[in-house]
């Protein structure tokens, strides 16, 4: 049980209006997108960074855990507390551009859809982008060092990341601003893809870059899986921006015709790209088709949640190259010998796949989940871009993450159980 005193010392921090206790509100926060549930025992809303730095005072000081959360829509169990307060984020919302410099900052609780707004009346962009551009925040993105679209050529965020704003669990407060767009030293970047374990990201300094003259998007219809790799390699000899794949399934969800596809997204003029793509059956999408073709894309999991009851488990894999058809097939085998329909989409430039699980029995949703994360394990295939959290089963490097760990948390008051820690 927490103490009555300490909730009375969390009220005088954030106020009665943002702190939710001994209500059913707080089930709300007890999961998140992935299948994983927890209990929180409060719920506070903090406004600004000394906040955050008085709440992990008293938490600390009366070893209390606390969870960070941003959307929630994480797919990992990230945000999944196990009898801890909660850190809803969302009130620091704050942006500012530095058009000049070519610099946003974004406090963590920002929409990642906001943000892109914000840059885009400066002509200017982030290239990361999840397909939660919508609900994500900025520190959620940051803290998974998430990626999406256009990962091949720009990485993920955490090359756009110029400098961070965090809170350690002891509560002091950690301010590493740059406005530049090389910035020396790691201290800022141990936060990134740290899912809330190490400290409580604040705010984010992103480097931005000017948005491209033009664009185009060129869909390829695939005949098989087992095509796509030496068509992959083809596509991205010419250094695409972007490459995204669809299966049958997930082709029509999107309003396509019932084959595997391919979209290749080129910006600027590139005619030997065009002429690549043209020679392994491109077309270009055009105007309107094109912008509600991405929209579309962006909506994926939810539409393809209203085919049945989706799981948003074992639906993120990095896979080597090498591999492709093969986990395609994997993936076909699980869902033959179950009860559950699998759409499979991703991320092709850095073969970051989710094979979204749609069944009317949640039980045999799970079966099918775990049994392909099983099988990835052997298929040196890893999780992509949704964290980590409770499935470390994918992470390497323990060790030194532990030890990173003990010197920051020596408590582990932040996100415990996370990475297996």
């Amino acid at each position: 049980m927490v103490p009555e005193k300490f909730i009375d010392r969390l009220e005088d921090v954030v106020g009665s209006n943002d702190l939710i206790h001994s209500s059913r509100v707080t089930e709300v926060y007890s999961t998140d997108a992935s299948p994983f549930s927890g209990k929180a025992v409060a719920v506070v809303r903090p406004e600004s960074d000394d906040e955050v730095s008085e709440i992990l005072k008293l938490a600390n000081s009366h070893s209390i855990p606390v969870v960070p959360r941003g959307a929630g829509s994480g797919t990992s169990g990230g945000a999944v507390p196990k009898n801890a307060v909660v850190l809803d984020m969302k009130k620091m919302d704050e942006i500012k551009v530095f058009d000049e410099d070519m610099i946003v900052f974004s406090e963590a609780g920002a929409i990642l859809n906001d943000i892109k707004k914000s840059l885009s009346e400066y002509g200017l962009f982030i290239p990361p982008e999840p397909g939660s551009l919508k609900i994500a925040t900025a520190g959620g993105f940051v803290a998974n060092n998430g990626s999406g679209k256009r990962g091949l050529k720009y990485g993920s965020i955490r090359n756009f990341i110029a400098g961070i704003n965090a809170v350690l669990p002891d509560g002091k407060i950690i301010k590493i601003p740059y406005r530049t767009h090389r910035s020396p030293g790691i201290a800022h970047q141990i936060f990134v893809g740290s899912e809330g374990t190490l400290g409580v990201i604040t705010g984010i300094y992103f480097r931005a870059i000017p948005i491209p003259e033009s664009k185009k998007t060129y869909l390829i219809p695939l005949k098989s899986a087992e095509e796509m790799k030496d068509m992959l390699m083809n596509v991205l000899r010419t250094l695409p921006d972007a490459v995204e794949y669809m299966d049958s399934k997930s082709s029509l969800a999107l309003g396509l015709d019932e084959r595997d596809h391919i979209a290749v997204e080129i910006f600027g003029e590139d005619r030997n790209a065009e002429k690549v793509i043209s020679a392994l059956g491109g077309v270009a999408l055009e105007g309107r088709g094109e912008a509600q073709f991405w929209e579309r894309r962006e909506t994926l999991g939810a539409e393809i949640a209203k085919r049945g009851t989706r799981v948003y488990a074992a639906d993120d894999f990095a896979v080597p190259f090498s591999k492709i058809a093969d986990f395609i097939k994997m993936v076909r085998d699980v869902e033959r010998i179950g009860k559950s329909e699998i759409f499979i989409y991703g991320h092709l430039d850095t073969c970051n796949f989710h094979p979204a699980i749609v069944s009317e029995s949640f039980d045999e949703a799970m079966k099918a989940a775990v049994l392909i994360a099983k099988k990835a394990i052997k298929m040196d295939t890893t999780v992509g871009e949704h964290g980590l959290a409770l499935r470390w089963e994918f992470a390497r490097g323990l060790e030194l993450y532990r030890r990173m760990k003990y010197c920051l948390d020596q408590r582990n008051i932040l996100n415990p159980g996370k990475f297996g820690v």
